[in-house]
Order: C-alpha cells, then structure tokens, then sequence
C-alpha cells in the first residue's frame, strides 16, 4: 500500500506553480481602470453587430469616419464574446490565465536553459515583477503569451528542427491578434544571426551551407509570409511604424524612455546590471546566441517603457543559464526537491487557495480585498455618469481625458460621441493640440470646445491632477453646470445660451 506522504507536493511543485500563481492573483485582485480594454471591447460589439471589420471610427466626433487598421480585429472578438458570456470578471479572468500560462511557459524555458528549477521560478518572478504594471486586459497579453511559445519553439528546435514548423502558425495567429507581431520576427532572425555567426566560427566561408542557418532562414522567410495573413496583407506595417511614431511623439507614457518614477523602470535597471555582472562571471563565457539577444532587445528597452516586456522576457531564461553557470552544484542539486513533504503540500495549497479567493466572483471572500475596502473600480462612477447622459443628452458630445473616453465610447454608443480616446494614431496633430490646450486650460479653452467642436458635455477628473488646471475655470464659466459627481468623476452640461447669459 504506498504511503500517504509520497502523495504530497515536493518542492518542485512549490517552485513550478509560484510565479505563475503569483500573476493570477495579481491579474484576479486588480481593480484598477482598464486603460485600453472599453474601446476594444466596442468594436468586438460593432464587428458582431456588423459581421464585419471595423476599419473606420465609429466612437468620436473629431475624427468620424476616418479609416484606420484594425490589427487587434480578433482579440475584439473574443473579448466581446467573453464579456456576453460572463462579463468583466470572465474576461479578467481568461486574462489571468493566459499570464499565468505564458509565465509557467517562462519557468519551463529557464529551467531547460539552466537545469534548476530553483533559479527558474526565481527569473520568472522577477520577470513578474517588471511586467506587473503593463499586465492590462488589453491584446498585449496575446503578444507576450505568443513572444515565449515562440521562444520556447526556436530553443527547442536546437534539437529537433522540426519545432520551427510551429513558428508560421504563430505568427499568423499573432497578426491578427496584436500589432507588437514583429517583436516576433526579431526573435527570430536573432536565432538566425547567431546561427549564421556560429556557423561562419566553424566553418569560415561556407556557413550559408549549414543545416541549421539554413532552416531558420526558411523559418523567418515563413514567418514574414504568415505575417501577410491578415485583412491588410503587407500595409499592416504601415500600422505598425505609425503607432510607434506617433505615440512616442506625443510623450505617451508607455511610449517613452524609461524613467525610474516606474517601478517597471527600476526593474529593468536591476535586470541590466546583473546582466552586465553575469557576463563577467567565469563561469561560462555567453553564447553568441545570447550575446545577440541581448544586443537586439537591450535598444528598444532603453527607448521605450513598452519595450522593456520584451528585454525582461528574453533575459531571464540567459540569466537563468549564467547563474546557474556560476553556481556550486550542491545548491542547484537539492536532493531534496523531489521528497514529498506537508510543508510543501500546505505552501502549494495556499498558492491555490489564493488563486480561488482571487477569482472576482469570490470578491466578497477574499480577506485581502475586504481589507482594503474592496475598491470600488473607476468603470462604475464612469457608467453612473455615462446613465445621466444618456438621459439628459443622448447625442451628447464629451470632452474627457482620452483613458476615460474608452469607457464612454462603449457605453454611450451608438448616439453619444467623444472628442479622443485611446487609438492615439488616428488623430491629426491640430486635434491633439486641442485636446492639449483645453486639457491645460489654455486661455481659448472655452473657445475651442463650443465653437470649434461643439462640445456640450464635459467629464472632469476631480481627483487625479489630470484636469487641475481645467476644473477651475470650468466651474467658474457661467456656461457649464455640474450636474452630477461620481468618485473622481464630475459631469459639466453647457447650459443654454439664455442661462449662461442669466448666470453673468
């Protein structure tokens, strides 16, 4: 009769299921607004109702009708598909688990790379941790549980080739998912670098007749033809470099260098240096694999706050190999790893338990969520003040700091439009000036909003900063009246001519 204790966890359970526990909870007791996921969410709506893409903008009046490419078309459809079938917490929910699967993928890689899992589930927490505050319900969870099959898929294919077969599927399911699709691409053809570069290292002159260079060319040459599997074909690259530009250039958040005001920031400064320190270990000298990894995704980290997802993904498997490298033995050989034990069946019974109570359904159940008063999310005072609209001004037009105007465009659609939201490429310069002058309270703001754009709704944030130096002069206008206040959010109807004259 086998024991009851040889059926309890061992440590390696504890280390498997850590880091990927740790970003369901996480991704499960977030109440915080969702940035990009409402605006999305409205044209999955639209592309059902329709049964057909929505290229062209449906939610603003500024910019009616203006044609844009819809990359993220499928990720919409699910979305929306989600939320009919279970609402917001469904949706965060399937968010949840795609991190968690993408982070479990991210263990199993660094411990094939570095034999410990030990060290594993240490490089993949730490990811966690620089990827906790990019962790939205937004399409880009698509991209990063894509970005580490694929990696998984080229460091598997070091022996069996065959993995790469895998690699056009990916990239043409990516394509229609998320437009960070040519992050892809990169990784790729820096597996194709290296094995070029290792190839000539042996072989001088003839690397181009290596089996392994040679494959991995076909692989990227696939991998661009699947790219081209989308309802844009090859202008889908025009979307792209738009995007980047044009959000970098208006200083968008994500967009910019890193700065150590962010946690992901200081993260990715901690990762650089021990990067910088793990090369210099005798232990092993890096691979020129890894070399070129390095030097390809490094740049656009140190560019973009956006890109440091990327830098944290493909470093932590290198720098899982490297400490392993430079470690005795005795500390990556436990021999006690595999010995089932009631300390480790009650550490991974609390890993599951905590993932349940994280579960938004079992909001009410979750001691740490009714200590902090189980927050009441931003969505809920924006839909009581999205309820008054829709009764005092149906065909309202809302200026409102363009996060919020995610929110707005779903719920107040078809009739209710707003001045931006958050597909900040489709704007020309002169609207986003505007949107600037008005949001800074610029002497021509009360100028702008009723005679150039009509505006007769306004949608403050009262308690953020964002609109301190508009609120004031708001509420001092004879023109706008509050009409109702929820959390950090004020709602302004302008009053008719012959009010404001009587308010003077």
């Amino acid at each position: 009769m086998v024991s009851a204790r040889f059926l309890l966890p061992t440590s390696s359970w504890t280390r498997a299921l850590f880091a990927p526990a740790l970003i369901f909870v996480a991704c499960g007791v977030d109440r915080n607004y969702q940035t990009d996921f409402w605006h999305h969410l409205a044209r999955g709506r639209a592309i059902a109702e329709r049964g057909a893409l929505v290229d062209h903008d449906l939610f603003t009046f500024t910019v009616p009708g203006r044609a844009f490419q819809d990359t993220n078309w499928l990720t919409q459809l699910l979305y929306h598909a989600l939320y009919e079938a279970g609402g917001l917490p469904l949706v965060q929910v399937v968010n949840g688990a795609a991190l968690a699967l993408m982070t479990a993928l991210l263990v199993a890689l660094c411990r094939r790379r570095s034999g410990s899992l030990m060290l594993a589930a240490a490089a993949a927490s730490f990811a966690f941790v620089g990827l906790w505050q990019l962790l939205l319900i937004r399409p880009q969870t698509f991209s990063l549980l894509l970005f580490v099959l694929l990696y998984a898929a080229l460091e598997r294919a070091e022996g069996r080739r065959g993995w790469l077969l895998l690699a056009p599927p990916l990239l043409a399911l990516w394509v229609n998912l998320h437009g960070a699709f040519p992050i892809g691409l990169v990784l790729v053809g820096c597996y194709l670098l290296s094995a070029a570069g290792e190839a000539w290292r042996a072989g001088g002159r003839g690397w181009w007749r290596d089996g392994k260079t040679r494959a991995l060319g076909l692989c990227l040459a696939g991998c661009v033809a699947a790219t081209l599997l989308n309802p844009y074909g090859g202008r889908v690259y025009q979307y792209v470099g738009l995007t980047s530009s044009v959000a970098a250039a208006r200083r968008i958040d994500e967009w910019v260098a890193p700065g150590l005001h962010l946690l992901v920031s200081k993260v990715w400064v901690v990762s650089l240096l021990a990067m910088l320190v793990l090369f210099a270990l005798p232990g092993r000298r890096p691979r020129v694999r890894e070399v070129i990894l390095v030097l390809c995704f490094l740049p656009a980290a140190c560019g973009s706050v956006r890109m440091v997802a990327w830098w944290l993904l493909v470093s932590a498997p290198i720098a899982a190999s490297l400490l392993a490298a430079n470690l005795p033995a005795r500390v990556l050989n436990d021999p006690d790893a595999d010995r089932p034990t009631v300390g480790n069946a009650v550490a991974c019974g609390l890993l599951v338990v905590a993932a349940v109570l994280s579960l938004p359904w079992l909001e009410r159940c979750n001691p740490a969520l009714v200590a902090l008063g189980r927050a009441r999310r931003v969505e809920a005072d924006l839909q009581s003040t999205a309820d008054v609209l829709r009764a005092r001004r149906p065909a309202g037009r809302v200026f409102t700091r363009f996060e919020w105007g995610e929110y707005l465009g779903w719920a107040l659609a078809p009739r209710g439009t707003v001045f931006m939201d958050g597909r900040i490429e489709i704007y020309p310069d002169e609207v986003w000036d505007d949107y600037t002058a008005v949001t800074r309270g610029r002497a021509d703001w009360e100028r702008l909003l009723v005679d150039v754009y009509d505006v007769d709704c306004l949608l403050l944030d009262t308690e953020g900063g964002y609109h301190a130096d508009l609120l004031p002069l708001v509420e001092s206008s004879p023109l706008w009246e509050r009409t109702v206040t929820s959390g950090p959010a004020a709602l302004f109807l302008r009053r008719a001519p012959g009010e404001a004259r009587a308010g003077r």
